[in-house]
């Protein structure tokens, strides 16, 4: 029977990517879905096929009932099973609630007999079917049955699971997208070492195991909750505890964990009758999750290699594994009960669960109830929903729920929080084993459940005697209490941190008093179960004391507790808590239990009741003290001045109305005389016959209608075009007439001086993407290779073809643009496109349309050769000049003869004029007077102003966006607030928006830099420069962005949701003389250069100012020259061969001692023009990572660094590849690829020098390399097995030696996996913050750093 596969079924999930691994990606790239695509990449539970059921029964004879029901289904074709779990004793079933729990039941459909029902197991029926409300009520209706419930999801509660489920969709996925396919040139690989790299695995880790003794490392979590202090002392329990983790499975073999042979490790998966294992086996752990969780529980601590855990000795426990999910991190709740009830009979005391779903079930309540009767201890991840939400299991009574805390103690910002959360435990950037014998870094309260798991099975081991209840309670009340500085925490319970974090030092010393003394009752009072002195979260403390210590609320404002040793339950004594009322209607009564008090009315706080919701508009509102209702004391704002002629508005900050004009155009060129009246409001005119000049409206055509019939013209749209990439692919539809295509007009921007090309290609019958035809140069019919000059970004640039295209009437059409410059400026993006609108986000979606033409979604083109689509679609902005005819011409009309755009009539102001085309024939009778001279033009000094405020946050580095306004202009300094007595300040500047380029060292050039200065704690300053401060260009509208970064510390302002990152914060005044420069939304950065926190962190704003120029009319504003610094050339070859052979490519490694920039490659070839492609990976082209051969591209890790044609003149004569820009750092290895799609290339088949490598002591070229049989796409190398006759790369390499800072952090960039505690700080903080002269001292620094910044020397 089938039960995963892969589903559409909308999961409210609590996780974030919040992995640090090397090689693991953190954000999963996926194409623009709409809400029915963005579906969980993973397998799911199928909502569509196979359903499962609970059916509780209250006998044996209710047991009877529903096996015979699904006996007889079967018999009729229903593909039905049915399987049973008996309860040791019979538990009851209810609907009713605890105080706080909302929305428990969730969603899923079930039926209940009665509360307080009785049932003594249940079934689990498998089941498909179109009608499952249908089964639900025949259930209902057997004889013992007591409830029926439909299954729900389980899956982890790491935050690596979340972004994965969420997809794409988002601008992150594009920034990526673009980074992926277009950043081959700036591409930095990460350091290979294998020594707790996270995510290291498979080749890697198998190398560490045999050939290398890793040093040992504790991870934090385990001295947070002092496990080390009870590893001294001696276990009184002389046989193992067993301990079950039921998760998604356990990595055998993982040289870090305990094994099957040495220490019994055994485990339980599900097996259908058929024999297969739906959920996989619980010896094999494809995801990675189960693995961790179990590291952290008891990972080995006496090999010295890898990571340690809370319960370091193996020979003291012995781990059962229950494979209740999948290797996708989801599964079914049935299976993770099954999981737990295999475990629990093969002995576990302690059960840890990082797993968690959206909705309870009574019959799940009453089955983790009947485990904790047994002696079970269960411990479950309380999500990460960053809410009070509810998760289950977590949110039974009988299951302890556990929160999360950062390496500082303080809460994670993602860890639910609700009155069942308990405890907490470590469970940020957590690093333990992984899959395949790696190690890696995970987030999330699945990393902290495991935390106090291995606590509870730790003290047991001391404390046998103990039940589940009191070593449960002895954890709680030894719970450190969490951080005072966070204003959430309150003494005793809060819903943030439990009762604390976890400590089994403290838990220790506690028991060591006695079971009772620590934990309470050790048996439930008479007529009770174990299962109900558990409580859970806020109540656990209520039930089960023997002491009036038991009932300690550490908290004033509930008054002082003593335990009732009749019942065994916690009792408030009379009058030791505050009566909170002022008895006035107009005051919110609470009790703050942090304020000092010497009578217990002075704990209590009381707050005017607010009324006002800050909006103006709404009028003025207050509090009527007699009912304690708020009334509406002066009116609302009425904006309306009875003119229809105006759009009336009302500002809500201000209360004060606008009327604007209306603006009456319905667009329509066939109407005319488009007017307003103050009484009707519009009016427009009757349409006009014949209305187009050159074509008829129909008798059917309305007047919106009839203006289609007059294209000669279609257009996308140029406005807010922000996709940029090399041009456009898409596809054409024509209509009823033959059309010729003249040209285009494109949306692109080439900065002045800078030559460039604009290439068009044509492909006859369309579909592009069909059959890899983007790819296939040979299809396409190039009909333009010429010059272009850019009129900049959101001005068309006519593009005129020599001869038109011809494409038939109802027939689909081709074309491929790309714009190219030379070498210099390989790295720009010329063409801005759109992403399509919604609906029309898959390709050949119609964009435009008139009578004859209709535009459709495309792609980008991202390689500088064309023929690489960008993977998601697009839409063009571009217009089509083009004429309908009935009948093909004889002749291609060509642009002259048919309409176009006009360019327009005006000169940007800060463009330079043309020279004049001839010598003037005249000149002036005399020279102009003294008075006619021209005025010397004075640049005017404009600074655009962030003012610090009372709070902010303290940060390392932030990113963030400036964006011209009206006119051109030159950012000439900044303005910083800091914070530390002294620091060294950089400021790095680049092109375009630094969303895309965060962690990308060699995107940015340095513009400014201090030494280590005296700053201060919070001054707002021009630092003090060493060379000044290189003054950036701004053209207007367009985007450059900066990085500002510190050794120590500088400070910002608080921003909120980390979707405002890069969107306009604040935009200089219209009257100012540099009007609409927007300055964005920061992103932030940790310590070190190019350091960067996860996206999904909130964002900043800069405390500070930006000084900028004017510059005067008709300046060049073109680049300076590259810096003077440069790069010694460097050639490698290898060309001694004995005999020669040609093959369609060649894969070869090269090695590196120092940092380079590979450039160029040079090789022999057959005569003639071929197309080449150069791509490349971190790693030998040899073996296999992860699973996947290292030369092929299955997996995504060969990266595309040049391609197009080549002209050979023969094989004698070497001939270079297309420019490129591969970073290789130090120590690294690289596998190379060239490719050929026919067989031309000249390879070596003997090596001279005894097959030694080729080397100058900086590059080594290995010169066993291995041929390439075929070539599909991006594959790289598609055979299925690597070709063993080596053969050796002939031709020279030619290299940089990467002098500049790039090349040597390259390899250090990466989300950094410490603290991220964002530390607020306000301005009481500081000691007179605003005293005279503390604002910088001496004002601007004037620029000086050798010319405008020149964003074309960026490698």
């Amino acid at each position: 029977m089938t039960f995963l596969s892969k589903g559409t079924l909308a999961l409210s999930l609590s996780l974030l990517a919040a992995s640090a691994a090397i090689g693991t990606v953190s954000a999963v790239d996926f194409d623009v879905l709409t809400s029915e695509e963005a579906v969980n990449p993973y397998d799911v539970w199928d909502d569509g096929g196979t359903k499962t059921l609970l059916v509780s029964f209250e006998d044996k004879a209710g047991h009877d009932s529903v096996v015979d029901h699904a006996k007889k289904k079967k018999e009729k074709g229903m593909k039905i099973n049915e399987k049973s779990i008996t309860f040791t004793k019979a538990q009851k079933i209810a609907k009713a609630d605890k105080e706080g729990k909302a929305g428990k039941t969730g969603r899923r459909l079930r039926w209940l007999q009665e509360d307080d029902a009785i049932a003594t197991g249940f079934s689990v029926i498998e089941l498909e079917s179109d009608d499952l409300q249908a089964e639900i009520d025949a259930l209902s209706e057997l004889q013992g049955v007591t409830a029926v419930e439909e299954d729900g999801i389980m899956h982890i509660e790491s935050m690596e699971y979340q972004q994965k489920l969420r997809g794409g969709g988002g601008p992150a996925d594009h920034i990526r997208e673009i980074q992926d396919a277009i950043r081959a040139a700036t591409y930095q690989f990460p350091d290979d070492e294998i020594e707790f790299s996270p995510n290291v695995e498979g080749e890697e880790a198998a190398g560490a195991r045999h050939g290398r003794s890793l040093l040992q490392e504790t991870p934090y979590g385990i001295n947070m909750v002092n496990a080390s202090h009870v590893w001294s002392k001696t276990p009184v329990m002389t046989e193992p505890i067993k301990i079950c983790v039921v998760d998604t499975g356990y990595d055998l073999g993982h040289l870090d964990l305990p094994n099957e042979q040495e220490h019994n490790v055994t485990g339980w998966h599900k097996v259908n009758s058929d024999g297969s294992t739906p959920f996989g086996k619980w010896d094999v752990d494809g995801h990675g999750h189960g693995t961790h969780c179990a590291g952290t529980i008891g990972a080995i601590g006496t090999n010295t290699i890898g990571v340690t855990s809370v319960n370091p000795d193996p020979s003291k426990f012995q781990f059962i594994i229950g494979k209740g999910l999948s290797d996708s991190g989801s599964g079914s709740n049935a299976n993770v009960m099954e999981a737990v009830t295999e475990c629990v009979n093969a002995g576990a005391k302690v059960v840890s669960m990082s797993l968690g779903g959206t909705g309870s079930s009574t019959i799940t309540d009453a089955f983790y109830k009947d485990q904790y009767d047994k002696g079970v201890l269960i411990i479950a991840a309380a999500g990460n929903s960053a809410s009070d939400s509810w998760g289950y299991p977590a949110g039974y009574e009988s299951v302890m729920s556990v929160g999360s805390v950062m390496e500082s103690a303080s809460l994670s910002y993602f860890s639910t929080r609700n009155v069942q959360v308990e405890i907490t435990g470590p469970g940020h950037s957590v690093k333990s084993t992984h899959k395949n014998g790696g190690y890696t870094t995970m987030s999330g309260t699945s990393m902290a459940c495991p935390h106090v798991a291995g606590v509870a099975a730790l003290l047991w081991t001391h404390f046998p005697e103990c039940t589940n209840n009191q070593i449960r309670n002895a954890m709680i009340r030894s719970a450190d209490e969490p951080p005072t500085s966070d204003s959430r925490n309150t003494p005793g319970w809060d819903k943030y941190y439990g009762w604390g974090l976890v400590n089994a030092g403290n838990a220790y010393e506690l028991l060591s008093k006695g079971c009772d003394v620590a934990g309470g009752l050790a048996d439930p009072p008479e007529g009770k179960e174990l299962h109900d002195l558990a409580l859970g979260g806020k109540f656990q403390k209520n039930v089960g004391c023997t002491l009036d210590e038991h009932c300690d609320q550490s908290n004033p404002c509930l008054g002082e507790f003593v335990c009732n040793a009749g019942t065994g339950t916690c009792e408030q004594v009379a009058g030791t808590a505050p009566v909170c009322d002022d008895g006035k209607k107009c005051t919110i009564d609470t009790c703050d239990p942090s304020k000092p008090y010497t009578v217990l009315t002075d704990l209590c706080v009381f707050t005017p009741k607010p009324c006002e919701d800050g909006n103006k508009c709404n009028g003025i509102q207050d509090c009527d003290e007699e009912t304690g209702n708020c009334y509406l004391k002066e009116p609302a704002v009425n904006c309306d001045d009875s003119n229809l002629c105006t759009t009336d508005t009302c500002n809500p900050s201000t209360g004060i109305c606008s009327n604007t004009d209306v603006t009456c155009n319905d667009n329509n060129a066939c109407t005319l005389n488009d007017t307003c009246d103050p009484f009707q409001g519009c009016i427009f005119g009757e349409p006009l016959d014949n209305c187009c000049g050159n074509a008829e409206c129909e008798a059917d055509e309305t007047e919106a209608t009839c203006p289609l019939d007059c294209g000669t013209t279609l257009t996308t749209s140029f406005e807010n075009a922000y996709s940029v990439e090399l041009g456009p692919i898409f596809d054409i539809q024509t209509k009823s007439k033959n059309v010729t295509i003249g040209g285009f007009d494109l949306n692109c921007y080439v900065p002045e001086g800078i030559a460039s090309k604009v290439f068009v290609y044509s492909l006859p019958g369309g579909n592009y993407y069909e059959d890899g035809k983007w790819y296939k140069k040979n299809l396409w019919d190039k009909v333009l290779e010429s010059p272009i000059t850019c009129q900049g970004f959101g001005t068309p640039t006519q593009v005129a073809l020599p001869e038109a295209v011809t494409v038939p009437k109802e027939s689909k059409h081709s074309f491929f643009i790309f714009i190219y410059t030379d070498a210099n400026a390989t790295g720009y993006w010329f063409y801005k496109s759109h992403y399509p609108p919604s609906g029309k986000t898959a390709r050949y979606s119609p964009l435009v349309e008139d009578s004859y033409l209709q535009i459709q979604t495309g792609s980008g083109s991202y390689c500088i050769s064309g023929f690489c689509a960008m993977i998601s679609p697009r839409m063009p902005a571009i217009t089509i000049n083009y004429a309908a005819i009935d009948d093909a011409p004889t002749t291609s009309p060509t642009m002259s003869s048919m309409p176009s755009t006009p360019l327009p009539t005006f000169t940007p102001t800060l463009r330079p004029t043309p020279a004049p085309t001839a010598t003037p024939t005249s000149t002036p009778s005399s020279a102009p007077s003294e008075s006619l001279a021209p005025t010397p033009f004075e640049p005017v000094k404009v600074t655009v102003t962030s003012p610090p405020t009372s709070s902010a946050t303290i940060v390392y580095a932030y990113y963030f966006d400036v964006k011209g306004g009206t006119y051109d202009s030159v950012l000439t300094n900044i303005k910083i607030t800091t914070y530390a007595s002294s620091q060294e300040i950089k400021v790095f500047a680049k092109k375009g928006t630094g969303k895309e380029s965060e962690g990308i060292p060699c995107d940015w050039q340095l513009v400014a830099e201090t030494g280590n200065e005296v700053t201060g704690y919070w001054k707002t300053i021009y630092p003090k420069w060493i060379n000044g401060f290189k003054p950036v260009e701004l053209f207007a509208g367009e985007t450059i962005s900066l990085y500002v970064t510190s050794n120590q510390r500088l400070l910002t302002k608080y921003a909120g949701s980390s979707s405002l990152k890069y969107t306009t914060h604040f935009t200089s005044p219209d009257t100012s003389a540099l009007p609409d420069i927007q300055v964005s939304y920061a992103a932030y950065g940790n310590v070190g250069l190019f350091k960067s926190y996860p996206s999904y962190y909130s964002s900043r704003s800069l405390m500070g100012a930006l000084d900028f120029e004017t510059v005067a009319p008709g300046s060049t504003m073109s680049p300076t020259a590259a810096p003077t610094a440069t790069f010694s050339p460097n050639q490698l070859g290898s060309t001694e061969l004995l005999t020669e052979d040609t093959h369609q490519g060649i894969q070869f490694d090269i090695h590196a001692t120092s940092a380079i920039i590979l450039r160029k490659l040079n090789l022999h070839l057959e005569a003639g023009t071929h197309l080449v492609e150069v791509w490349y990976r971190l790693g030998s082209h040899k073996g296999s990572t992860s699973g996947c051969a290292n030369y092929n591209n299955y997996c995504n890790k060969w990266t595309n660094a040049a391609s197009g044609d080549i002209i050979s003149a023969g094989q004698d004569t070497a001939t270079s590849t297309p420019a490129m820009a591969i970073t290789v750092s130090p120590g690294q290895t690289i596998g190379l690829a060239v490719v050929f799609p026919k067989s031309g290339l000249v390879v070596g088949t003997t090596v001279t020098e005894s097959g030694g490598d080729k080397t100058d002591g900086v590059l080594t070229i290995v010169t066993a390399g291995s041929q390439i049989k075929d070539y599909y796409g991006n594959e790289v190398n598609t055979i299925h097995s690597l070709d063993t006759t080596p053969i050796t790369f002939k031709g020279v390499i030619e290299y940089d030696i990467a002098n500049s800072f790039c090349a040597a952090i390259s390899a250090e960039n990466g989300v950094l996996s410490g603290d991220d505690y964002e530390p607020d700080v306000t301005s009481n903080d500081i000691s007179n913050p605003n005293a005279p002269g503390e604002d910088g001292g001496g004002g601007p620094i004037n620029g000086g750093g050798g010319g405008l910044m020149d964003f074309d020397s960026l490698s």
